[in-house]
């Protein structure tokens, strides 16, 4: 009877077992899932016992550093505060008078962004920023040295290249006109602010300016030198652009600037000479002009004027017989018109 009723306790364990083995699958992979939860969050939770002591270690040390000189204050008071002025001193020192942060000339990089600066000149107007501390360089005063020498620069760019080094890129004012002196075979062009550059061609393609001054022709003359004063330029600009805009298909010859008279004369190649005066009215002049010569049957093409005078607000004169009128213009304006 006993080994009958341990075969039948085993045969009952056996149908147990494979009753409930989905149970146990299912338990075996929860528990799994719970494993591998676990490990990937230990590193987050748990910490080597080695890294553990030095952290707990190094806590221990600040700890007492601290509570030491919380405790000494009063005696260690006087060499905090001489550590703080030295580290203070030395600080300045470093950044403004040692020679690891002061400019150095090789480490220099002037760039243009046109033909019109010469970079020569630039680096000569900036000898003075060298040997100075990086730290101590302002934008303005490097503007300031470059346009001394140099007034057709509009805007300049610095960077410090750390420990001593500087990068200037410099823009200057656009061309403009193509100028000549009639008593001066050499040319120049002449910047939007009035500046004059010596240029060998018309590279560009830029109108003809005749520039009489009597400044300029017994005198020996260097580059970057001003041609027209900053607050002309503008009339200059406008008789010219507003011209084209309003006669779109008359071709001009030249543009001539008065500077004792402060006058424009545009030359066509019809032979017509208009006369105008450097005033806030010059685009009303030309659009008077404009009106004229609609009601005249376009005599600007006609070639029977020889000039026309639209100087005199509200009026305007016109001249037709050839020698007088170059007789006229001489005696107003010297030589230029022989």
């Amino acid at each position: 009877m006993t080994f009958m009723r341990q075969i039948r306790n085993s045969i009952q364990q056996l149908i147990r077992y494979w009753k409930n083995r989905k149970f146990r699958k299912e338990t075996a992979l929860e528990k799994q899932k719970r494993y591998l939860f676990d490990t990937q969050k230990s590193p987050d939770k748990r910490m080597p016992l080695f890294t553990l002591f030095r952290e707990k270690k190094r806590f221990y040390y600040f700890n007492t550093l601290v509570n030491i000189l919380e405790q000494n204050k009063g005696r260690f008071h006087l060499s905090f505060l001489f550590i703080g002025i030295f580290l203070i001193v030395a600080s300045i020192y470093i950044l403004f008078f040692s020679p690891y942060f002061r400019v150095s000339p090789s480490k220099v990089i002037i760039e243009r962004l046109d033909s019109i600066t010469d970079i020569n000149i630039a680096y000569k107007s900036i000898e003075d920023v060298y040997n100075v501390s990086l730290f101590s360089i302002d934008t303005n005063t490097v503007f300031k040295k470059l346009t001394n020498l140099q007034k057709n620069i509009k805007h300049i760019e610095v960077s410090k290249l750390f420990p001593n080094g500087l990068k200037i890129v410099i823009e200057s004012y656009k061309p403009q006109f193509f100028v000549r002196f009639p008593n001066s075979e050499k040319s120049y062009i002449i910047t939007s602010n009035g500046i004059l550059v010596y240029q060998k061609a018309n590279d560009v393609n830029l109108s003809l300016l005749d520039l009489v001054d009597a400044s300029f022709t017994e005198m020996s003359f260097i580059d970057y030198k001003a041609g027209i004063r900053e607050e002309f330029m503008p009339f200059l600009l406008k008789a010219r652009d507003f011209f084209k805009t309003t006669f779109p298909t008359i071709n001009t010859s030249k543009f001539t600037y008065f500077k004792s008279e402060r006058e424009i004369h545009i030359a066509l190649e019809s032979g017509l000479i208009v006369l105008l005066r450097t005033a806030d009215d010059i685009e009303s002049q030309i659009l008077s002009l404009k009106i004229y010569n609609d009601k005249n049957n376009d005599f600007i093409n006609s070639g029977d004027v020889q000039y026309i005078d639209m100087r005199i607000p509200g009026k305007i004169f016109t001249c037709k017989d050839k020698i007088l009128c170059k007789a006229n213009l001489r005696r107003v304006y010297g030589e230029y018109y022989k």
